[in-house]
């Protein structure tokens, strides 16, 4: 995972959430609609312009990378915005995230129903399902399609779909996340033992599915081929037997069993595998944890 500064873009993505509450402002009532879960959606006019506005300032923010699973995003029908903390809580489940450790949660957010039913609220606080700061850009956690028997079904889901509303600390708001999350040279995703957030670490990583197979899998091949120059990488594997040569030359010198060797390359010399591999290219420069 990658350190995701929420203090950059954030006088851009408040005035994105300010302009729709301008736009649902209750004249005669001098308050906010008190149902906004649909996040920038109900604006038929508007054509989710807001929604859009915000996507494209979350992605700036986080180098157009998941939060999560660290796949390259473009805002094209594969991006979700994912609520921190989720769109149903209460009290009780807001304060779990709104610790010390993340001040711009605690300082800056207040419950939507809490600011709907307020006449005149203060602007210091914004409602936490439309607001920059308690919103990340998410994948939509799709892998390739495979066929199981004579139907077809997803090979997996990972992030916003699987975590729901399942609790999932933002570690990733940390400075120091890349010694709390980590990745083996296998491609397995591990918490760090030693950390204090080590539970919450783990909490994280199976509630966004990030130990799924075939996510394991890209990362595992990354590490392999993380000597080979990302631009020849694309330019070599245009085709199925240049990817199974890519693949297999450099496969054969890991410590991988026949048998691993074997999966990864039947894998990853279809095409479907192979695209969504190379949506992973933040782990080509990444340094493993070799331990």
């Amino acid at each position: 995972m990658q350190y995701v500064n929420k203090r950059e873009n954030r006088e851009e993505g408040n005035k994105i959430t300010q302009a729709y509450l301008q736009e649902i402002w209750i004249e005669d009532e001098q308050r906010y609609p008190v149902d906004y879960n649909e996040s920038f959606k109900k604006l038929p006019t508007k054509a989710n312009s807001y929604y859009k506005q915000m996507t494209q300032v979350l992605l700036n923010n986080q180098n157009h990378y998941c939060c999560y699973c660290m796949r390259r995003l473009t805002g094209k029908g594969d991006t979700t915005l994912e609520h921190i903390i989720p769109q149903t809580a209460d009290d009780k489940v807001a304060h779990y995230y709104q610790r010390d450790d993340f001040p711009i949660l605690k300082g800056y957010i207040k419950l939507s129903s809490l600011f709907s039913h307020e006449q005149n609220p203060s602007m210091a606080k914004l409602p936490h399902t439309v607001c920059y700061d308690n919103l990340v850009a998410s994948c939509h956690g799709k892998f390739p399609t495979i066929k199981k028997g004579k139907e077809f079904e997803t090979d997996g889901h990972s992030c916003n779909h699987p975590r729901g509303v399942k609790r999932a600390l933002p570690l990733y708001l940390l400075t120091n996340i890349d010694t709390i999350i980590t990745y083996e040279i296998n491609g397995s995703i591990v918490a760090n033992p030693d950390s204090p957030l080590y539970k919450e670490a783990e909490e994280l990583i199976q509630s966004a599915q990030l130990t799924w197979e075939t996510l394991s899998d890209i990362r595992a091949l990354w590490y392999v081929l993380r000597h080979i120059d990302l631009d020849q990488i694309v330019a070599e594997s245009g085709n199925e037997q240049s990817r199974k040569d890519l693949i297999q030359d450099h496969l054969y010198l890991t410590d991988f069993s026949d048998e691993k060797i074997k999966a990864l390359t039947v894998k990853f010399t279809k095409e479907q595998y192979w695209e969504c591999f190379l949506l992973y290219d933040w782990f080509h420069s990444y340094h493993w944890n070799a331990a």
